[in-house]
């Protein structure tokens, strides 16, 4: 049976991060415009060289700011920045989100359910091979099953797929 992410048509519109308080309050510190900026382009899955190309600067002042970012949210990845800047700021709507997938082959299975649940909470192939009792191989083995099943090509396009279809 062919089963469709999502019936929905989906709007095309760039997420932003906008400064505000949710829950525990306010950023420890707080981001400049181009740090707000690229974490927003970091939320569509791109690529340090894609984000330098959209605000028209070199890589190493990208990934400069991508450091900064991690180190003003407590972040070891973009996955982990990712989330804490959603419990940290208001998210709003303004621009890149991936195109709604096609047609799936077949669903996601529970253990690659269960490694975009642990995925979502930032952790590394290691610690959710830790977590699920399986090997990193075997991890990374499922994470290229879940990459071509949701049409995606890393972690963060997964995750923005994954909440697309309302699994997360």
């Amino acid at each position: 049976m062919m089963m469709q992410c999502s019936d929905r048509v989906f709007e095309s519109s760039r997420r932003h991060f906008a400064i505000g308080r949710v829950g525990r309050g306010a950023l420890p510190e707080s981001l400049s415009r181009i740090e707000l900026d690229i974490l927003s382009l970091l939320d569509g899955g791109l690529t340090n060289q894609e984000i330098a190309g959209s605000l028209r600067t070199t890589v190493g002042t990208t990934k400069w700011y991508i450091n900064q970012i991690f180190r003003k949210l407590h972040a070891r990845n973009r996955i982990e920045a990712l989330t804490r800047g959603r419990e940290l700021l208001v998210l709003a709507s303004s621009g890149h989100e991936l195109p709604p997938a096609g047609p799936m082959p077949e669903p996601l299975r529970k253990t690659e359910l269960a490694i975009l649940g642990l995925l979502s909470q930032g952790m590394t192939n290691q610690e959710i091979a830790k977590n699920l009792a399986m090997t990193v191989g075997t991890t990374k083995w499922h994470m290229n099953q879940i990459f071509g099943k949701l049409q995606v090509r890393n972690r963060i396009e997964a995750l923005a797929r994954a909440r697309q279809c309302e699994w997360l």
